[in-house]
């Protein structure tokens, strides 16, 4: 493929921390419409917007246009509740954690490492997680999605910031979600989420390349 310019760079990561915002929003549970409403379909046009920008290099961006199509078809509680159902039964027979992923219990240290890592960038895991723990797939995912928009936003230390997502893609997410995924396939109902599913599991697995190719673009080893 050609090489990418600076402006591809900065809007490749400001596309692909809207994606990894909206995986990391989907995995949060919606109790109201009102949720759906402000954890999925208010960021549907901006994650089209990203697609436009990042899907020659990511052929999983189809399943992610299907499940946008999904997502806006959620107007009612009927449709609302059948996705619920759903992730009850991915929250208690997959359990969508690392630490449980890796051992089959919620490893302390785990979300311990996870949550000094988070802290050395001043976050912690804030309210709109609802005190879900730092292994969670949202929080991991919404870590990325923060490493990449300060990608873009910080020019000047973008290196330092792609070595992160590296690191953290394939030491943390690429660990596990796969085989989370592979479970959870197992035990859903809608064509919502066995998208949501799939998607999250290719995109993390096509980022890994492409995140290779930035840090080649930004002169990384």
């Amino acid at each position: 493929m050609e090489s990418l310019s600076t402006s591809d760079l900065k809007y490749l990561a400001l596309s692909r921390s809207i994606i990894y915002d909206y995986l990391a929003s989907s995995y949060i549970y919606p109790y109201r419409l009102s949720d759906f409403e402000r954890l999925i379909k208010s960021r549907i046009d901006r994650v089209r917007g990203a697609i436009k920008v990042v899907g020659s290099l990511y052929p999983s961006t189809s399943i992610l246009s299907d499940l946008l199509n999904e997502a806006s078809r959620v107007n009612d509680y009927d449709s609302l509740t059948r996705i619920e159902t759903d992730f009850t039964r991915v929250d208690y027979g997959a359990i969508p954690y690392e630490g449980y992923t890796h051992t089959g219990y919620l490893d302390v240290r785990v979300e311990y490492s996870l949550r000094k890592l988070y802290a050395d960038y001043n976050l912690v895991v804030n309210k709109d997680f609802r005190d879900l723990r730092g292994d969670h797939i949202a929080v991991e995912l919404a870590f990325m999605s923060y490493l990449a928009y300060k990608e873009y936003e910080d020019p000047a230390n973008a290196i330092n910031y792609a070595d992160e997502e590296d690191y953290f893609l394939n030491n943390h997410l690429i660990t596990w979600v796969p085989i989370f995924v592979k479970t959870a396939l197992k035990l859903v109902k809608t064509d919502y989420f066995k998208y949501l599913l799939e998607f999250t599991r290719d995109f993390i697995n096509e980022d890994k390349r492409v995140i290779k190719l930035v840090r080649d673009a930004y002169g990384g080893s």
